[in-house]
């Protein structure tokens, strides 16, 4: 590890809005990027407060320089550098740098836009609507344009465009955007502070945030000129010849010229069949996600290879891979995990952190795979958290005591995971508050004297995911949250900590500490990676199995569910708002029905698991129909949920009945590893019990708290309280 990645993996990050502007880069009446604050001395003074605190990195967003077709101005750059570190010399500064184009570049390369599917096929038409209100700029729609804020107000709504910006596939874009970062490294690395710059964060898309135009606002691309022939091509290359690729796109009259991503109406998916849920006769629409990632991770490593090359091997990340979500994951590109922890041209991955049930009381999360990213780079979580100061209606704290656990339950989730983490100040002042600060600072210090030691985990929980199940899946909203985010959530509110990892890595991963496996979305499960990985899986861990676990191995057949998890499932009929009820008898009895956090009626295909001597039902959907379930499987015990409505308490008896030690009661969260201990309560936790597997000396981040050689600790928390104790 280079001195640049152990400063990142040890130092916590402050990002502001310092130098915040239009992008795509537009140009006000004197010719200069538009600045949405200009009150540089006001944000030049957070930074310094955080300086203060103990935080020794800090970022931003920094201008390109890049104002139009071959023309480049670096005054606000060098302002925002001046801002932030002419007075602080020892502090370091990571360049967030957007490399979207300006606008008269689309007027130059028409063919190289990017086209929603209403849009225009014919160059000149595409030329015509550049700069227009048929222009997408900003890739999602926005009655209020990009920003009202700092005493400045957009000028246009956008609303209804029917093309966006540069396409992913365009290598006129690759050439030109390099030019414009490669001038810009030359000046930073030149300039008077470029000893203070140890890594370099690429950004570009909706946002920065490599995400394709339009997946926020459910609208479809890339339908442009460029990126229809890259199709075609990436699709030649992949099946050898144009006869092949007719039929595995059902177009027997495909061509170069006539060829286009599908539609949107195939694209959605819709389907009342698990057969067409699986999109079993869409390869042309799997295909095209496929596309969709690799291009994107050739535009990642196109920039990462510049500012390696030209930096002397300076770390690089970027915005990446929030599948965990965003149930169209795919259609960003989004999914190419493989190529980009094998690529030398990135070492970290960043991501907002997860704004759903992440108010105080709730466990929070990630939007991707942290812990899977950190076996092989370094995942950085972007904590725009919504403090007590914030005005809006995104506002989650309303006093100072929640403010203060959502930063400690932000920070004890990143250091459980190994990942680094920025403070961000997203609203321009959320931090700005003494009381703020001086919790920053004990987080800091907290925070040094923990990563001076290196962690282990001591989960016994593992929930997995799979990325490229994905591609093979209908994205379904409803079914992403159930599946993916309440899963999680609920798990990490059962009363120990969890490990979250890609199925991919279980075929490296040391599996020996976990008892209890649960196997989140793994619906593409070929046969021969699988039995690689069960031989790894010691025969006491017990696996819970959700929805339809193996269903593609690679060809689709409900018949393969029952190969891997021993029990028989069919399709039903739909229930609209289904619950499901613990079977009297069962360890599951006594708790509440099974239901979804979201009162909206299911809208994917629903399954049941059929009778047997064998196994052991759990809990039943309302007409009686068998729901939940488990069975000694090859030696082990297996768990199986049709319907992935499990909640905490549910997984806690489960957890339980598979061995592992539960350190709280359910509905409260536990981040922890060998160092410290972090305690999350969601309800009233009075005289309430952390027990530990074994003898321990703690000491209390926040209180004055020490307690030497216990097995037990006694605490009084309210709900959205926490406990944070370092092990001694």
């Amino acid at each position: 590890m280079n001195n640049a990645m152990k400063l990142l993996k040890e130092n916590s990050v402050f990002w502001s809005k310092l130098g915040f502007c239009y992008d795509p880069p537009r140009l006000d009446s004197s010719g200069k990027p538009i600045v949405f604050f200009e009150d540089f001395e006001r944000f030049a003074r957070f930074h310094k407060d955080f300086a203060d605190s103990g935080v020794k990195i800090h970022t931003s967003i920094l201008f390109s320089g890049w104002i139009g077709v071959d023309r480049y101005d670096y005054e606000l750059t060098d302002r925002v550098l001046d801002a932030i570190l002419k007075d602080n010399p020892d502090i370091y500064y990571i360049p967030r740098i957007k490399l979207n184009v300006p606008l008269d570049w689309g007027k130059d390369n028409p063919e190289d836009i990017f086209v929603y599917f209403q849009g225009p096929r014919d160059v000149e038409e595409i030329r015509r609507l550049v700069g227009t209100d048929k222009h997408d700029f900003l890739g999602y729609e926005s009655k209020t344009g990009y920003y009202t804020a700092g005493g400045w107000k957009d000028d246009r709504p956008n609303l209804g465009g029917v093309i966006s910006n540069q396409s992913f596939s365009s290598k006129k874009w690759l050439h030109d955007a390099g030019e414009t970062l490669l001038r810009l490294i030359h000046h930073l690395e030149n300039g008077p502070y470029g000893k203070q710059i140890p890594a370099y964060h690429i950004a570009y898309g909706t946002s920065g945030e490599t995400c394709l135009w339009g997946r926020i606002s459910r609208k479809f691309g890339d339908y442009g000129i460029t990126n229809r022939k890259a199709f075609f091509d990436w699709g030649l290359k992949q099946y050898g010849s144009l006869e092949t690729l007719r039929k595995a796109w059902n177009l027997p009259e495909l061509d170069r010229d006539n060829a286009e991503p599908p539609p949107p109406e195939r694209r959605k998916g819709q389907s009342g069949n698990l057969h067409g849920f699986f999109r079993t006769d869409e390869c042309i629409c799997v295909d095209y996600d496929l596309f969709s990632s690799e291009i994107n991770v050739t535009a990642i490593e196109h920039f990462g290879k510049l500012v390696k090359a030209n930096t002397g091997g300076k770390p690089v990340g970027c915005f990446y891979g929030y599948f965990l979500e965003c149930d169209n994951a795919a259609y960003s590109g989004w999914l190419g995990y493989e190529r980009i922890l094998n690529s030398p041209y990135v070492d970290f991955m960043a991501a907002p952190k997860s704004y759903y049930r992440s108010e105080p009381g709730e466990s929070g999360g990630e939007l991707g795979p942290a812990q899977s990213v950190n076996r092989r780079k370094l995942w950085m979580d972007e904590l725009d958290n919504r403090t007590h100061l914030c005005v809006t209606a995104e506002k989650q704290c309303e006093n100072m005591n929640e403010t203060r656990t959502v930063m400690w339950r932000e920070f004890a989730k990143n250091l459980a995971h190994g990942s680094g983490f920025w403070w961000m100040d997203l609203g321009g002042g959320w931090f700005d508050d003494p009381e703020i600060l001086r919790e920053v600072a004990v987080i800091e210090k907290t925070a040094a004297k923990i990563r001076s030691n290196p962690g282990k985990s001591i989960a016994e929980i593992l929930l997995v995911l799979d990325e490229e199940s994905i591609y093979h899946a209908v994205s379904n909203g409803l079914f992403h949250v159930q599946l993916m985010q309440d899963t999680i959530r609920n798990a990490n509110l059962c009363g120990a900590p969890t490990d979250t990892y890609r199925l991919n890595d279980l075929e490296t991963l040391d599996l020996s500490q976990y008892k209890l496996i649960a196997m989140l979305n793994t619906f593409k499960v070929l046969p021969e990676q699988w039995r690689r990985i069960e031989l790894r899986i010691p025969k006491h861990t017990t696996m819970l199995w959700n929805y339809a676990p193996g269903v593609l191995t690679p060809d689709f057949a409900i018949d393969n569910i029952e190969k891997i998890i021993g029990m028989k499932v069919r399709e039903r009929g739909q229930l609209l708002r289904p619950q499901l009820l613990p079977e009297s008898g069962s360890f599951l009895a006594g708790t509440e029905p099974m239901r979804s956090e979201i009162d909206v009626d299911v809208n994917y295909p629903m399954l049941e698991v059929l009778p047997s001597d064998k196994i052991r039902v759990l809990a039943r959907y309302e007409d009686g129909a068998i729901a939940v379930a488990s069975v000694q499987y090859d030696g082990r015990n297996v768990f199986y949920t049709a319907l992935p409505l499990l909640g905490p308490e549910h997984l806690h008896r489960i957890a339980a009945f598979a061995g592992c030690h539960l350190y709280v009661p359910a509905n409260c969260t536990v981040y922890a590893d060998s160092r410290f201990i972090g305690v999350f309560p969601k309800v009233d936790f009075r005289n309430g019990k952390i027990e530990f597997k074994h003898e321990v000396s703690l000491e209390s981040a926040v209180t004055d708290r020490r307690e030497i050689a216990v097995k037990s600790v006694v605490l009084n928390l309210n709900s959205k309280e926490m406990e944070f104790f370092s092990i001694l």
